[in-house]
Parts: C-alpha cells; sequence; structure tokens
C-alpha cells in the first residue's frame, strides 16, 4: 500500500501537474490544502480529545455542511454521530479534488479519513476504505487499490454487511476490468448486483459495468438490457442518467445506427456531466462522426477531447478515447494525424500497462496498412446489417424518441 504524501508535499505535486496539463485550479488548490491538513492533524489527535473538541469539529467544513459523498451505505440512513458526519465531509471534499484531478491531495485527505475512523463502527472505515481504493485506482496505482477492495470486502463479510461488501466486489471487478481479465469482472459485477440494495449505488455501478462488459463482448441486447434499467432507474440523478444515455448510445453505434448514437451524444452533451461521462460521450460522438465523414465535427470534437483529457487527468480514459480519434482522423483521410493519434494513445497504454489496448493498437496499425485508403479500420463497430441490428431495434426507437 503506497504511503500518502504529507498534505504540503500533495498540494506541490498537484500544483505543478495541475500546470503541466493547464488547467486553472490556483483558486482551489489552498482551500484544498487547508482541508487536508486539517484532516491529517485530527487522525493524529486522541479520539478522547475529539470527543472534547466537538463543538468546534462541527464547524469544520460548513461549506460541506449536508451533502454526502457518493459513496455510502445504501441501506443504512445518513449518519447522526458528529463523527461520522465530519468523515462525510471530508471524502466530500475529496471528490471536488479527484474531479479536478488533484489525485494527491484526495488521497491525502482520505487516508486521514481512514486513520481516523479506525476506531468508529466497521461502516465508516469499509467506505472511507472504498473511496481511498477509488483515489488510487485513479493515479494508476492498481495494487493499492485491491488491497483496499480485498480489506473492506473481508471485513463486510465478516460483519454479514451484503449491501456494503457490494462496494469492495464493484471495486474488485473495476480493477479485473482494467487489468483485462473480463470473465473474473464479470463475476464480481454479477457477484455485487446480488449483494446490493436494489437501486442502490452498488447496484447502479455493477449494472453500469455489466452494461460496459456486454458492449466489450458485443452482446448487445444486453448491454441495452443494462442501459434501460439504469436510465430508468436515474430519474432523480442526472449524472447517473447522463451516463445511462452516453453508454445506451454507445450500444447504437456499435450495432451500426450512427446517426441515432450522434444524437444521444449530443444530448449528454446539454446535460453537462462529469468528466469521466463526458469523455465516453466524446468518445463515441468522434467514432460516429468519422463513420459519418463529418470532418469538420471531427475536428470540432479532438478540441473538445484534448481539452477534456487535460481537465480530467485519466490516463486511462484518455488511452481510449485518443484510440477512437485516431480511428475517426483515419476515416475522413487524414492518415498522418491518425498515425499520431494513435501514437500518443499507444504511449499512454505501455507507460500504465493498458495491456488490451496495447493489442488494440497493434490491431489497428495492421488493419491501416493491409486496407485501401479510406477503408474503416479494425473496430468494434459492426456493419450496418447485422442480426445485432434485429435485437436492439425496439430500443434503437426510444433512445430516438428521447428529448
Amino acid at each position: 500500500m503506497r504511503k500518502p504524501l504529507s498534505p504540503l508535499q500533495a498540494f506541490a505535486s498537484d500544483a505543478q501537474d495541475a500546470a503541466s496539463r493547464g488547467a486553472f485550479l490556483d483558486h482551489q488548490l489552498l482551500p484544498w490544502l487547508s482541508i487536508a491538513q486539517a484532516a491529517d492533524a485530527l487522525s493524529s489527535a486522541p479520539r478522547i480529545r475529539l470527543r472534547q473538541d466537538l463543538t468546534h469539529i462541527e464547524s469544520l467544513l460548513p461549506e460541506y455542511r449536508g451533502r454526502r459523498p457518493t459513496l455510502t451505505h445504501d441501506a443504512q440512513p445518513a449518519p447522526t454521530d458528529s463523527l461520522d458526519q465530519l468523515y462525510e465531509r471530508f471524502r466530500s471534499a475529496a471528490e471536488d479534488m479527484e474531479l479536478a484531478g488533484c489525485f494527491e491531495l484526495a488521497f491525502t485527505t482520505v487516508s486521514a479519513v481512514c486513520r481516523l475512523a479506525i476506531d468508529s463502527g466497521y461502516a465508516a472505515l469499509a467506505l472511507a476504505t472504498v473511496h481511498l481504493g477509488r483515489v488510487a485506482r485513479q493515479m494508476n496505482d492498481y495494487d493499492s487499490a485491491e488491497q483496499c477492495y480485498e480489506s473492506v470486502v473481508e471485513r463486510t463479510i465478516h460483519e454479514r454487511d451484503g449491501p456494503l461488501a457490494a462496494r469492495g466486489y464493484v471495486g474488485q471487478a473495476l480493477i479485473h476490468d482494467m487489468r483485462g481479465n473480463r470473465p473474473a469482472a464479470q463475476r464480481l459485477y454479477q457477484k455485487a448486483l446480488r449483494s446490493a440494495v436494489l437501486g442502490g449505488g452498488a447496484y447502479v455501478h455493477a449494472c453500469q459495468g455489466l452494461m460496459t462488459l456486454a458492449i466489450s463482448d458485443n452482446r448487445l441486447a444486453d448491454a441495452m438490457l443494462f442501459g434501460w434499467k439504469l436510465y430508468d432507474a436515474s430519474e432523480q440523478d442526472q449524472e447517473t442518467r447522463a451516463g445511462a444515455l452516453a453508454d445506451l448510445s454507445v450500444v447504437a453505434l456499435r450495432a451500426g445506427f450512427f446517426e441515432p448514437a450522434r444524437n444521444g451524444f449530443v444530448q449528454v452533451f446539454q446535460m453537462r456531466p462529469s468528466s469521466r461521462v463526458m469523455m465516453v460521450a466524446l468518445g463515441g460522438a468522434v467514432r460516429a462522426a468519422g463513420r459519418l465523414h463529418l470532418a469538420a465535427e471531427v475536428h470540432d470534437l479532438a478540441q473538445a477531447i484534448h481539452g477534456e483529457i487535460a481537465r480530467g487527468n485519466q490516463s486511462h480514459d484518455a488511452a481510449q478515447i485518443l484510440m477512437y480519434l485516431a480511428e475517426a482522423y483515419w476515416l475522413i483521410g487524414e492518415h498522418e494525424t491518425a498515425q499520431s493519434t494513435l501514437g500518443r494513445a499507444r504511449e499512454l497504454a505501455t507507460t500504465f500497462r493498458y495491456h488490451e489496448y496495447e493489442f488494440r493498437a497493434d490491431a489497428m496499425e495492421r488493419a491501416w496498412a493491409a486496407s485501401p485508403s479510406l477503408q474503416p479500420p479494425v473496430s468494434d463497430v459492426r456493419a450496418p446489417r447485422t442480426r445485432s441490428r434485429a435485437s436492439v431495434r425496439p430500443s434503437i426507437a426510444r433512445l430516438t424518441a428521447l428529448r
């Protein structure tokens, strides 16, 4: 398990990283440094002192009062204990750091919450540990993330807490998925789905994961089933709904319904989702534009893609979307730009050991070398006439009707 940096070291690292990718975070970094320092200082204080200083502690992080982090216990109400509420405030602040790509500050903050919660009930510590695993995963430290998720699963199974164990299963599935072990990811997502509260956060993430795997395996009818299930369960959650719509549009793209897919991605853009969902939508939209030979649209989307890559600081998503952009450039006849863009994707895949993306980049280059000019490269987008089209046509009609 990696050790967290001190708050000042984390601040310096994230500030340097933000500057290198052109992200302007000066007005946010100093408040986040103060939050990380507060969490770190409290984590070394005796428990009895924390209880004695509750009046002061309750005044901390007023801007996060009443806000809950995304990782919560789906089978339990919001905490009423002042310390448990404080843990959630710190983790909510860490989520803002994550969204800005400031992972060192987030890791330092959540590590402090783990130390704070070690004498609390198992649930508070398990949630903080799952959160720490998520931050580590985004930092490409998969070994540390896996240790976090395994720790959560072991403890929650001992406590016979299925809904909270589901959070750990989802994390483990994500690691397997990112390492290219889709059978193991499928098994763990299914395990999470069986353990989760219907409609809760872990249930949603399991549905998202199963839909993504179904898309990867070209089981388009299954992907649509999980996608609409997710969409219908997210009426009150705009971010989840945007993610479901983005994935449904990806399925339409895979089945050869390029125009309906393009329209779906445009709707996602209008919902202004998080960077993660925006990356999915941008990657799908540029592929649809390439297939429709809309050169000007490919160029516009390329600008948005490069901006989102810099803002999101997500190397795994960046490698994938750069491959999609390379494919689009090839389809509109800009072969040199396609090659250089694919080279950037390969560099990320090699650096962070995204083996599946390395194999896919190799396959694309072989296809480009062998195919006549402007013919589609190796792609998971299907030709217009396939059996997949018939199986998803009713769902495509619903997608087209959305406004």
